[in-house]
């Protein structure tokens, strides 16, 4: 029997298993070594079963779903019994991702006032980041006669160089832009260069570098239609943040909290 399109998609069958394990995990018993999977569990098992292949669950479908379903938990509660709760950071990111939405909720929904609010309150958030304008010749590693090549390109000569597979003039480019491309020193050397004369020898990440700055295009304020979105997920981060602030005071006092000086 062949699936519907939607149900052969990965996220889905993984977001149906976890609901399904989710759904029946508990582990409300005294003695944590007991693992109980009641008739109720087994049947909620076999219903998420069909849903995602279409058929009853046979009596083997059934065991080998069990089976799974045990194996998750004893692997589940070794993870607990190790630590790794404690000791490895994604599963403390995710504990704890979940432990914030459970405490604050989901923000309510804004207002279009409260955001256009938010906007005007927090406009340097909402600026564009620098540009700048350059020319450069590349070379894969430092050349033979660096400063004779320099002299050359400041006299308005050409130094052919190698290729470089972005052209040898940059136009308006970001900063993070910049900087994915060629490394955070690059950028503080583009920083600090003078407009219009070549400097160098320059090294990125990528090799090394003449450049001559042509502009640069300062911040600009974006307009709010152009950054909603934006100012959505700003705002219910806010909120989030401020309930949260709220809730955890309390928790905090349940805590012997030693921060080293």
């Amino acid at each position: 029997m062949r699936l519907p399109p939607f149900l052969r998609e990965p996220l889905v069958v993984f977001a149906a298993l976890g609901g399904a394990f989710f759904g029946i995990y508990h582990l409300s018993t005294a003695d944590q070594r007991v693992i109980e999977v009641s008739k109720a569990a087994q049947d909620s098992l076999a219903d998420d079963y069909k849903v995602l292949t279409g058929k009853p669950a046979d009596a083997a479908e059934r065991r080998r779903l069990v089976d799974e379903y045990v194996a998750g938990e004893v692997l589940f509660r070794e993870a607990i019994a190790r630590g790794m709760h404690l000791t490895d950071k994604e599963t403390k990111e995710r504990l704890t991702d979940k432990m914030r939405f459970l405490i604050t909720g989901s923000p309510a929904e804004p207002t279009e006032e409260q955001l256009i609010d938010f906007y005007a309150e927090h406009l340097d958030l909402y600026r564009s980041e620098p540009k700048v304008s350059f020319d450069h010749v590349f070379f894969q590693s430092a050349p033979d006669g660096a400063p004779r090549l320099l002299k050359v390109l400041n006299a308005g000569g050409q130094v052919a160089g190698d290729e470089f597979w972005m052209g040898r003039q940059m136009v308006s480019y970001g900063q993070s832009m910049l900087r994915g491309m060629f490394g955070q020193a690059f950028l503080d050397e583009l920083e600090h260069a003078p407009k219009g004369a070549w400097i160098g020898p320059v090294t990125s990440i990528r090799g090394v570098h003449f450049v001559r700055l042509n502009g640069r295009d300062e911040p600009q304020l974006m307009d709010y239609a152009q950054v909603r979105d934006q100012v959505i997920q700003d705002w219910n981060a806010q909120q989030i943040e401020t309930a949260l602030a709220v809730q955890i005071k309390p928790l905090k006092q349940k805590y012997d909290i030693h921060v080293a000086r």
